[in-house]
């Protein structure tokens, strides 16, 4: 939770007070039927947030989860990363019990705080049956989304997340059950996974320098429909001889729309695809990253396997 400084400037964390009193007003307004239940997992800026933190929330959701008495979690998350923690507790929600991530875009101590109301929100969707079998669901600004697509579109604005979305849903399944699951529990901490701008005219500077760090996968964004510049692309043809065994997935820029193989030519997406270059789809970088990590840390680490459960996730048409 965040609260304002004598100097004006924001800061995350260390906010018991303004916790406490958030959720003595929430327990005030909920229905009776109602039972909150509360914990702190991570306190902190969630910019800071990573792989290790979606580990700490998968396994605080396991046990909260474990009990049979408990309808629904709810998760008052910083919105600078929640998108990719969305995601990572996504791929792993088999429960049918709804779990609802909210958070705020103004301070607790602001006037016009919209952390309390958000978080009315999220419970009362938590404790709906209606919520069930949805899997991960982001709420903020009375705005209420599936976590697969979902991203930050705004810094500022009350409603502060958007969802793309497939633009052809998979034939005989309604939208909010295409949620392709994991084959077991990633460990996100031990699997890195970098993703590397790559807009007009760049080089693979940068490129290489995750892989000599050690990524065992890339998430390029590039333009389009996920088209890379050619010195990007030269990089990435070489990588596919040298370092086979790293993954290399394209996406864009674009904010909206599929990122799909579609154009030729050395960077283009068709091109691409024929060294095993795989594309986001409706998905964008951070969440990208987020099912490529889960997917090296739940297989074998075969780069084949992995370019072939990614499509089990149908990201594009």
């Amino acid at each position: 939770m965040a609260s304002t400084t004598p100097d004006g400037t924001v800061h995350a964390g260390d906010s018991e007070a303004a916790a406490t009193a958030m959720i003595e007003g929430l327990k005030s307004v909920i229905p009776d039927e109602i039972r909150l239940s509360v914990r702190s997992v991570l306190d902190g800026d969630s910019s800071a947030f990573g792989p290790r933190e979606w580990d700490t929330l998968l396994d605080a959701v396991a046990e909260v989860l474990s009990d049979e008495s408990v309808t629904g979690v709810v998760i008052a998350h910083g919105t600078d990363s929640l998108e990719e923690t969305a995601m990572a507790l996504d791929l792993h929600h088999r429960d049918p019990r709804p779990i609802a991530i909210t958070g705020a875009q103004l301070a607790a101590d602001h006037p016009e705080a919209d952390g309390p109301a958000n978080l009315l929100d999220a419970v009362l969707l938590a404790a709906d049956p209606v919520s069930r079998e949805l899997g991960v669901l982001v709420v903020l600004g009375r705005a209420i989304l599936q976590a697969r697509g979902v991203r930050k579109w705004h810094t500022t604005d009350p409603v502060a997340f958007a969802r793309n979305s497939p633009e052809h849903p998979v034939e005989g399944l309604p939208p909010e059950l295409e949620r392709p699951l994991l084959g077991g529990r990633a460990s996100f901490a031990d699997v890195r996974v970098d993703v590397v701008a790559c807009p007009p005219g760049s080089d693979a500077v940068a490129l290489r320098a995750c892989v000599e760090a050690g990524a065992r996968g890339l998430v390029l964004e590039g333009t389009g429909s996920g088209n890379l510049p050619p010195l990007v692309a030269a990089a990435v043809r070489e990588l596919a001889t040298e370092h086979p065994d790293v993954v290399v997935v394209a996406g864009t820029r674009v904010p909206r729309g599929e990122a799909e193989p579609t154009y030729g030519g050395a960077g283009g997406g068709a091109e691409l695809a024929k060294l095993g270059v795989l594309s986001c789809g409706y998905l964008r970088s951070g969440q990208a990253r987020v099912l490529l990590a889960a997917l090296l840390g739940t297989t074998d680490g075969s780069a084949d396997e992995v370019r072939r459960r990614w499509q089990r996730f149908h990201l594009y048409s």
